[in-house]
């Protein structure tokens, strides 16, 4: 029973990682979009009343996307990994990655670039993943199939 839970399991975080997969493309489209038309820096400038010159905001904001977009690689390959190998130390490194990224995206609120659908997909994602790391360490403990049990 427990072997036939871990497919479908699996399909469903497939499913979350598409989808938030999908709107991190969106919102980093979003995100260079607003940096290169200015109206990011001049939000946070209007925002914290800063009186500094607006390039020091904006190699800020540059220095978050390029920060934002290594950890969605290393966040991704690491789901890949643990979906791939189905072992539960890569699991719970996933689930690891992604509570950083959630902390990560609670300081993003600072600068004014929080998405709620984002961070709730992330949060989802680091519960499913805890799961998927028990399910998995409970499936290295069935004996092998085709294995006779005895009477």
């Amino acid at each position: 029973e427990v072997d036939s839970l871990y497919p479908r399991h699996e399909r469903v975080l497939m499913l979350l990682l598409a989808m938030q997969f999908a709107l991190e493309v969106l919102y980093d489209i979003v995100y260079v979009m607003r940096m290169k038309d200015g109206s990011s820096v001049l939000e946070f400038m209007a925002m914290y009343s800063w009186r500094v010159n607006p390039k020091t905001p904006e190699q800020l904001f540059w220095v978050i996307f390029v920060l934002q977009v290594g950890y969605s690689l290393c966040y991704y390959g690491i789901a890949i990994a643990a979906m791939w190998t189905k072992r539960p130390k890569h699991y719970r490194l996933f689930a690891n990655f992604g509570i950083a990224g959630i902390v990560g995206l609670v300081l993003l609120a600072y600068v004014n670039k929080f998405n709620l659908i984002i961070f709730f997909l992330h949060l989802l994602t680091y519960i499913y993943a805890r799961f998927l790391q028990g399910l998995t360490a409970s499936l290295l403990l069935l004996p092998p199939q085709g294995q006779n049990q005895a009477p």
